[in-house]
């Protein structure tokens, strides 16, 4: 009886509950089937090609007594430049990234709302890349120049007291790209590396000046000349004692030692002057543009003497007219 019994409960078939997860549909059903295959066929359950069952349809139910079943979709991905098709089980084109097979991220950009659900065929999903790149760049930031004025420096005279450096700034960038093309730029952040330095200049603003007889006198620019003189002679001037206009000059002054012809031109009648040989031999002094002269042209000046013997003295020569 013992051995009968034994043998008699081995070879009694199994009658119990078995789990079937089906994709995302979980039930339970009661059977007395131990192989998978037939499990399935009793519920009725079609497997396509693509569907992945664990256990195998051949084999037994596993001990928790569970059949898996996963409803692989195709789905065709373009991706940073490739084109790939995918098996997957994801209910979802959102739980399909999630799984990372792809490499995409939450930056990229997707064309479909990846709350949507895969079907079993026919699914395509194009990815954008989105890549982001930090950037810097470097700018000059031009030195400033200002003048500074100095009276102890003579008037006219510049120079570069504090030389000018420009500066650096640098720019950092966030730069994004869209499978490779730049879409967008934004500073995100700008230093100064370096500090520029202002360019000073020192300007005088001192009149130059000569000494005169242990006097200092302040001129305004210095002219070099060619030098004659004149007098109230026939021979310089054309006119007789006596004759209309003898001895008057341009300004309507009479002619005098410190008398000069100029060419208004060049020196303006009424100007103020000091007037001494080229060499420094022959000091005129101070004198005034008050005549003129139809051979004084240009930088030429005719100074007045009181006798012909001091204008044949001084012939021609070259002088330094200090205008004052």
């Amino acid at each position: 009886m013992f051995i009968v019994s034994a043998i008699g409960s081995f070879a009694a078939p199994y009658e119990g509950n078995v789990t079937i997860v089906d994709g995302n549909e979980t039930f339970t059903v009661y059977t007395d089937s131990v192989v998978v295959k037939d499990i399935i066929s009793e519920q009725g359950i079609e497997i396509g090609k693509s569907d992945v069952i664990y256990p195998a349809l051949n084999s037994e139910i596993n001990e928790d007594n569970t059949i898996v079943i996963k409803r692989l979709k195709l789905l065709d991905v373009f991706y940073d430049g490739q084109h790939l098709s995918y098996w997957t089980d994801a209910a979802t084109y959102g739980e399909f990234i999630l799984k990372g097979t792809t490499g995409a991220d939450e930056d990229d950009i997707f064309d479909v709302d990846m709350n949507a659900n895969l079907e079993p065929n026919g699914n395509t999903l194009n990815i954008t890349k989105v890549d982001h790149m930090s950037y810097q760049e470097t700018e000059n930031i031009p030195h400033t120049s200002k003048v500074v004025y100095d009276d102890t420096i003579e008037l006219g005279k510049r120079s570069v007291t504090v030389a000018g450096v420009d500066g650096k700034r640098v720019k950092t960038y966030d730069i994004e790209y869209h499978d490779g093309v730049e879409v967008a730029r934004v500073l995100t952040n700008e230093e100064v590396a370096v500090e520029p330095v202002g360019e000073v200049i020192t300007e005088g603003t001192k009149p130059p000046s000569i000494t005169v007889n242990g006097r200092t006198v302040t001129y305004k620019k210095v002219l070099n000349c060619k030098a004659t003189a004149y007098d109230l002679s026939i021979e310089s001037c054309g006119k007789a004692p006596g004759t209309p206009g003898y001895g008057i000059t341009a300004s309507g002054t009479t002619a005098k030692y410190g008398t000069v012809a100029v060419d208004p031109r060049v020196i303006p009648l009424g100007t103020k002057m000091y007037i001494v040989s080229a060499d420094g031999k022959f000091v005129y002094g101070f004198c005034t543009a008050e005549d003129t002269g139809g051979a004084i042209k240009g930088n030429k000046v005719d100074l007045f003497y009181n006798t012909r013997s001091e204008c044949l003295q001084f012939g021609r020569r070259d002088v330094l007219v200090y205008i004052l």
